[in-house]
Order: structure tokens, then C-alpha cells, then sequence
């Protein structure tokens, strides 16, 4: 029996994975303006300084499951050593969540205005949760249903149903209640399930130290690329008059929008480039790969076509971002769809993760410094600029190991073998 509804075929994984998940990314848009007007400013800065909390706290709190987690659960011999996998990382998860998120209530009622304590505390809590969610695991075995049914729609229904209520009641709370409630309830759910159907034994204390230290490459990776990705926002608003920024704003508002796509496109592929013998694989990886780059770049046509417009309609014409900026966010997102495949597909597989962190980590050293300077050189085309050389530099560091180990791909590594490489 497996422990989950089945790998689907290829054609049904992209619309599973790409689909509704995808809608569910984009549902806060249902929401988020009924807050920004009912919370006022101050509430609303407070909100989002939250979320931008959650999201670092939930890197920690991840420890770079959700990035190498699929390559594992694909690659694993048997659907006992994926329930293995998957208790080892509830136990990191659980672990690193018991101290971080103490710390990051006490961070976000620090950082919020008068009145908005708990609207950016629960903002934050929401979105450091997302790292306790199983959908890696689903993306590891080729399963979008699972996601679909324990995760995407409940979110999709919850955010609609809290923005109705947050319209009737004016408590702004309700939205992240709603997607706390969801993250726990679908993990709850999936997880009793899945190690129902596969009891084994949980990892003992001596062995936490061990895969604290086996998912540190990952982990700091993750940081570096949340690090230099959260860099120009910020930076832009020190360097630049409050007009400029806006459009940068609007610029950034919309890539992260579409950055999801390229994740989901590559769980989609995750199981599927890892199914057949040494030449099939390698073909997949190939059609894996080639499909990323055609994704990236249809992405950014589109972004620098439609999006002066479309932040036009979305943000106003003070915010409205120029089509400068939307052309450098579409190489952003080109350099960011051709890297993750060659990390989630090639790289995290063949135990590269260490790899990975140091060219990621030389990208920052380097990109970090030249946003800085050309965003005070030439305003927030530079910040843009910059982002676009870090994230190209961040792939082209990675072009040659990643066909390298194209070349030397063979049967999958043994689980004990990944457990010290990666």
C-alpha cells in the first residue's frame, strides 16, 4: 500500500501541482485589502512586518526540508524509509518551533504599532507554520491530491469564509487564525494517516544532534537566499524618494506572486525525474531542466509586457512600476526557475547540498554588496539590477556541477548515504 493516493501521471502532476496550488498562493489578495483598509496604516505596516517576521522564522523552523525533503522522499527505497524521512523531520521541525516561535512573538509585539500587537503577532505565527505543512512530502512522491485536498482548497475556502467574516465583524484577527487553522489541521490530518499506515520507530535523542548537522548546508542555504531575496524592498525605501519606491514596491509585489510557480513546477517534476534506469533519468532531467528555462523565460516576457499595466489596475498610478523595473524582475524570475530545477532536480539528489550553500553563499557576498551600490548609483533600477546579478550569479555558479552530475548520474544513492552527504 502506499502512503499516499499514488504518483499520477506526468500531464496530471503539472495541472495537480501548478493549478490549484497556485490559486491558493494567490488567495490572500481575497483578504489582504480589507486589512490594509480596517487596520489602518499602522495596522497594516504592522501586518506585514509580521508576515515578512514569519517567513524568516519559518526558514529556521524548516531547516531546508521543504527544499531537499522531496529529493529524498523521491529517491527513498521503500515507503518505510519515507515514514522514517518524515518523522525524522517532524521531530527537527517540532524542535526548532518550540524555540523559535516564543522568540518571534516576543519580536513581532515588539515591532508592531499601538493596538496591533496580536494582528502581527498571529501574522507572524501564520506564516512561520507554513514550515510544519507536509506538501513537500506529497511532492517527493508525485502526489498533487493529497496537497489539493488537505491543504489548497481548505486554504482557498478559509481565506474566502475569514474575509466574509472580517466584512460582517471588522476583526481583522480572523484571516490569520483561518490559515494557522488550516497549516495545523491539514498536517494533523495527513501525518496521523501516513504514519498510521507505516508505524516505525521515532528518531531517539542521540541521533538529533546527527540530523541537526545533516540538514545545515540546506538550512544555511535557505537563509542566504531568503537574505539577498529580502535585501531590495527595504533597501530601495532607505535609497530612494517615496515615489520611486512605490513602483519598486509594486515591481516586487507581483514577482513574489509568480515565484511560487517555479516551486511548484519543479514538485511536479520531483518524482517523475527520479522514476526508470540511468539513461531514462538523465532524458528527464533533460525535459525537467529545458521545461524550467521555457517556464522562466515565458515568465518574464509576460511580467515585463503586462506588468507596468497590471500594477497600474492593482496598485494605482502613483505605484505603478516602469517597465525597467518589471524587464529586471523577469530576469530574476528566469535565473530563479532555471535554478531550482537544477538544485530540487540534480543537485539535493546526488548529496550536492554543500555545494549548493557555497555557491549560493559567494552569490550573496557578491550580489549583496552590488545592490547596495547600484541602488544608491541609480535608484531602484540598480536594486533591481543587483537582485537579477545575484540570482544569476547564484545559477551560473551551479551550471557545471549541475551537468556534471547529469553525466555521472547513475542508480539513486542509498538513504544512508544522503542522510552524510546532504
Amino acid at each position: 500500500m502506499t502512503d499516499t493516493a499514488g504518483p499520477a501521471p506526468l500531464r496530471g502532476r503539472l495541472l495537480g501541482f501548478m493549478v490549484v496550488p497556485a490559486i491558493a498562493a494567490i488567495s490572500p489578495l481575497l483578504v489582504l485589502p480589507l486589512i490594509s483598509r480596517l487596520a489602518g496604516d499602522g495596522g497594516w505596516a504592522s501586518a506585514i512586518a509580521g508576515e515578512a517576521i514569519g517567513t524568516f522564522a519559518a526558514i529556521a523552523i524548516g531547516y531546508g526540508w521543504t527544499a531537499v525533503g522531496p529529493a529524498l522522499i523521491s529517491i527513498a527505497p521503500d515507503d518505510q524509509r519515507r515514514a522514517r524521512l518524515y518523522r525524522d523531520s517532524i521531530v527537527v521541525r517540532l524542535l526548532l518551533a518550540a524555540i523559535v516561535l516564543p522568540l518571534l512573538a516576543v519580536v513581532c509585539w515588539f515591532v508592531a504599532s499601538p493596538g496591533s500587537e496580536l494582528l502581527t503577532v498571529l501574522m507572524g505565527v501564520q506564516g512561520a507554520l507554513i514550515a510544519l505543512s507536509f506538501t513537500w512530502y506529497c511532492a517527493g512522491v508525485g502526489d498533487p491530491r493529497t496537497i489539493i485536498f488537505f491543504d489548497a482548497v481548505p486554504r482557498v475556502v478559509a481565506t474566502a469564509l475569514a474575509a466574509g467574516a472580517i466584512l460582517l465583524t471588522g476583526i481583522v484577527e480572523l484571516y490569520p487564525v483561518a490559515g494557522i487553522l488550516v497549516t495545523l489541521g491539514g498536517t494533523m490530518l495527513f501525518s496521523a494517516r501516513l504514519l498510521r499506515r507505516h508505524p516505525g520507530p521515532w528518531p531517539p535523542a542521540r541521533e538529533i544532534p546527527g540530523l541537526l548537522r545533516a540538514g545545515l548546508p540546506v538550512a544555511v542555504n535557505d537563509a542566504a537566499l531568503s537574505a539577498y531575496s529580502s535585501v531590495p524592498a527595504p533597501l530601495v525605501n532607505v535609497t530612494a524618494l517615496p515615489s520611486a519606491a512605490a513602483g519598486y514596491a509594486s515591481a516586487d509585489k507581483m514577482f513574489k506572486l509568480g515565484s511560487v510557480l517555479p516551486f511548484t513546477l519543479a514538485s511536479a517534476f520531483q518524482s517523475w525525474v527520479s522514476e526508470g534506469d540511468a539513461l531514462d533519468r538523465r532524458r528527464r532531467l533533460r525535459v525537467a531542466l529545458a521545461t524550467h528555462a521555457a517556464f522562466g523565460l515565458l515568465g518574464a516576457v509576460v511580467l515585463t509586457a503586462l506588468g507596468p499595466w497590471v500594477s497600474l489596475v492593482m496598485f494605482g498610478e502613483s505605484a505603478a512600476a516602469g517597465l525597467d523595473l518589471v524587464a529586471a524582475m523577469g530576469l530574476v524570475f528566469l535565473f530563479l526557475s532555471v535554478r531550482t530545477s537544477m538544485t530540487r532536480h540534480v543537485l539535493f539528489p546526488a548529496g550536492k547540498a554543500r555545494l549548493v550553500m557555497r555557491a549560493t553563499l559567494v552569490a550573496t557576498a557578491i550580489g549583496v554588496p552590488a545592490m547596495v551600490a547600484m541602488a544608491i548609483v541609480i535608484g531602484p533600477l540598480g536594486a533591481a539590477l543587483g537582485y537579477a546579478l545575484t540570482e544569476g550569479l547564484a545559477t551560473l555558479l551551479l551550471w557545471r556541477p549541475c551537468a556534471a552530475a547529469m553525466r555521472d548520474i547513475a542508480t539513486p544513492p542509498a538513504r544512508e548515504e544522503q542522510d552524510r552527504t546532504v
